[in-house]
């Protein structure tokens, strides 16, 4: 099997040299840009399996260059930054970024998080799911992708499934990517339903586990975000100490 491809978009070629080196040693394919212009140019030529971005480049900002990956490829994003704070770290998932790395780093934990990222995108390839042993049969919930409905509607938006988008009663269009498509089928699925953090990481094989990923609260913001309502409310709502539940009701057909 062909090894898998990563991208190193950073200005700062210490970094990039550090980071080469160390994913070489496990066998990763590295790619390599100083500004954003390379990384684009490559990201078209070649087929790349996670890119590491940096916030700060020298031909436009990070972030920026994220929501430009994002208009074209679901490519796991990774942002790599020695600016600190909070808004930052949100603007970064919000704009479509997997995780978030401060500088300076340590290369293994930026390994760990490349290998779980790859991990779960593998995992959400896959046509079904792997149930684990001793789950309930009341657990197992729809299978990934296996939608029986041709649009379900909820609030002010309509859920076209083979489109893998979302439209408004304005019309507007908003694609979703596949981890968002997989999690609000599991929601529309289990409408006005509380659904623990452990079956959504079970669903999406997400590693809850690790105490540092920040995986499920990643992907539940990010299907947040384009799930505004009119009041910018959020139609997902966190129930403490419980998970997470879709607070409208949905129609399918």
């Amino acid at each position: 099997m062909a090894n898998e491809t990563i991208l190193i978009i950073d200005d700062e070629a210490g970094i990039r040299q550090l980071i080469r080196i160390f994913l070489q040693r496990y066998h990763y394919e590295i790619l390599e840009a100083k500004n954003a212009e390379e990384g684009l140019e490559m990201l078209e030529k070649n087929t790349v399996n996670l890119v590491v971005l940096d916030l700060m480049l020298p031909d436009i900002y990070g972030i920026d260059l994220c929501k430009k990956i994002r208009q074209k490829s679901a490519v796991p994003i990774i942002m790599l930054t020695a600016v600190h704070g909070e808004m930052n770290m949100v603007l970064g998932f919000e704009a479509g970024a997997d995780d978030y790395v401060e500088k300076p780093f340590s290369p293994h934990v930026l390994l760990f998080r490349i290998q779980a990222i790859l991990k779960r995108n593998k995992g959400a390839q896959m046509d079904e799911p792997k149930i684990q042993p001793g789950l309930s049969q009341a657990a197992e919930v729809t299978i990934p992708g296996k939608v029986s409905y041709a649009k379900a509607s909820f609030a002010q938006w309509v859920y076209y499934p083979a489109e893998n988008c979302i439209k408004n009663l304005n019309d507007k269009m908003v694609f979703l990517t596949k981890n968002e498509c997989l999690l609000l089928e599991l929601f529309l699925a289990h409408e006005q339903e509380v659904l623990t953090r452990d079956r959504i990481a079970l669903f999406l094989k997400l590693d809850i586990d690790d105490p540092e990923s920040r995986a499920i609260d990643v992907q539940i913001s990010r299907l947040r975000n384009k799930l505004r309502d009119k009041s910018n409310n959020n139609l997902i709502k966190s129930i403490r100490n419980k998970g997470y539940l879709l607070s409208v009701p949905v129609r399918l057909s």
